[in-house]
């Protein structure tokens, strides 16, 4: 098993939302075999999960840095 040293804060916060944020707002279903998806674009990562039962859906959007100096950043080295 991987230590929390070994893993980035952004790991580490994805495998929060994998055990504790599975149960649906919107209708109570519990997917314990669900799993959040992680998306960055350089300035932004996006977290979201889409409930089984009722197709609900949730995010959280974790702002990395000034949008457009990352996005700009991102650009160049493609």
């Amino acid at each position: 098993m991987a230590s929390d040293r070994s893993r980035s804060p952004f790991e580490r916060l994805k495998e929060h939302y994998d055990h504790e944020e599975l149960v649906c707002p919107a209708c109570g279903f519990e997917d314990e075999d669900g799993a959040w998806d992680a998306e960055a674009d350089g300035a932004d990562i996006v977290y979201t999960h889409a409930c089984p039962r009722c197709g609900a859906e949730r995010e959280h959007t974790l702002e990395l840095s000034d949008r457009e100096t990352a996005l700009e950043h991102v650009e160049k080295r493609q």
